[in-house]
This record gives structure tokens, C-alpha cells and sequence, in this order.
């Protein structure tokens, strides 16, 4: 019996770091990039690969374009061809966020465009909270509480989305890969947030609907009265 104990706890402890891992990774991919940490960045994310979805999900959000990810059959058909100007500023908006994302979206330039944020929002006032032990839980909380899906869409496949601190119209969606025996972030999308997102009656488009998602959901429904709590506080 002990046997079979010992094993019972060994199978939980190896399933519940298997769970946590991911999480664990964009958690750190998240502080890299307010700390600079490069090295990390450089190994922990295929810019590549994070490049081409950030400039089609930014043209798509900023221009107006056609999602590609957006089912064709639901999409509204276009009743009138765009004129030459509205194409040529189409194309030169598509080349100006192609260059910002080329230029920025790596491990040097992604804390680079943080560092300056941090400074423009100090400048207005804004200060911010500094990393320390002690408000680390707090600070994951916070974080969390932002997270609006957290769930395995296969074995080695496993997609966050987590609403803008600073914009709540706006949601960035990532998706982290086991690659041997490491997480690494592959995909970024930026959009704007679906509010039937927020309501529970469902899953999102795009959710499995599996039993991590299950339980996240059911994590964020208990959390919900302390999060109520920390709002009326910071009020």
C-alpha cells in the first residue's frame, strides 16, 4: 500500500508541474522583459515565428484588414472594392507596423519599448509598483486576475489570453509549445477583447472546453469576491 501511495503522489506532483510549466513560462517571459533579461527572451521565445502573428494581428486591429484566422463563412461580405487611396494607406500603414515589429520584437527591443513606457507613465504620474519578494504574490494576482484563458489545446500546445493592464478593450493571446523538455512562447496575437468573453456562458472561440480550461474557469469563479475586495481597497 505504500507502494502504491508513494506512486499516486509521485503521477500528482509530475501532473501538476507538467500543469503549472506553462504558466510558469510566460509568468517569466513577463519579468524578463520588465528586468531586460535578453538571454532569457532569446531562448524562451521563437521571435520568428511571434513576428509574423503580431504583424498580421496588428494590421488586422489597427487596419481594419481581414482576420485570417476569422471563419470565412461567417464573414460579411464586402459590398464595394477600396479606392486607390484607401489601399495605398492600407499598404503604407501595413509597411510602418511591419518595420516597428522588425525593429522591436526581440530580445534587445521588447524591454527596450517597456523601459520606455515605464518612463513616459512615471513622467504623468503613474508609479509603478517595484519588484520585490514580498509583493511578489501580490503582484501574480494582479496578473492573474487580468487572465481571461488559460488552457492545454493539446499535449504540447497551450494558449493564454490576458486582458491589457492599462487598456481593457484590448487582449493579447499567446501560445507556448513544449519543445523537449522546455516551454517556449511561438505566438502573439494582439486584439481587441470579445465582451461575451466575460459573460461565462461559454467558452471562447477557440476554446477546447478540456478540463484545464474547466478548471481555471472555476478558479477565476472563486476568486471573484476577492477580486471585488482588492478593487473596492484600491478605490
Amino acid at each position: 500500500m505504500r507502494k502504491i501511495g508513494f506512486f499516486i503522489a509521485l503521477a500528482v506532483t509530475v501532473a501538476g508541474a507538467y500543469v503549472a510549466a506553462p504558466l510558469l513560462t510566460a509568468w517569466n517571459i513577463r519579468e524578463a522583459v520588465k528586468s531586460g533579461d535578453a538571454a532569457y527572451l532569446a531562448d524562451k521565445v521563437e521571435w520568428p515565428r511571434v513576428k509574423e502573428t503580431l504583424k498580421a494581428s496588428l494590421a488586422a486591429s489597427a487596419l481594419d484588414f481581414s482576420n485570417p484566422q476569422q471563419d470565412n463563412a461567417t464573414a460579411a461580405p464586402s459590398s464595394a472594392k477600396p479606392s486607390l487611396w484607401q489601399r495605398f494607406k492600407s499598404w503604407a500603414g501595413k509597411g510602418a507596423i511591419d518595420r516597428v515589429v522588425d525593429n522591436y520584437a526581440n530580445a534587445e527591443g521588447l524591454p527596450q519599448l517597456f523601459s520606455w513606457r515605464q518612463t513616459y507613465r512615471s513622467a504623468v504620474g503613474h508609479i509603478e509598483e517595484p519588484k520585490s519578494l514580498a509583493n511578489l504574490p501580490g503582484r501574480m494576482w494582479k496578473a492573474w486576475s487580468r487572465v481571461r484563458r488559460a488552457e492545454f489545446t493539446s499535449p504540447t500546445r497551450f494558449e493564454v489570453e490576458m486582458v491589457d493592464r492599462y487598456d481593457t478593450d484590448r487582449l493579447f493571446a499567446g501560445t507556448l509549445e513544449l519543445t523537449g523538455l522546455e516551454w517556449k512562447l511561438v505566438s502573439v496575437h494582439v486584439r481587441k477583447l470579445d465582451p461575451t468573453s466575460l459573460t461565462g456562458n461559454g467558452p471562447p472561440a477557440g476554446a477546447g472546453g478540456n478540463a484545464v480550461g474547466g478548471i481555471v474557469s472555476r478558479l477565476r469563479a472563486a476568486a471573484a469576491p476577492r477580486l471585488a475586495f482588492d478593487a473596492s481597497n484600491e478605490r
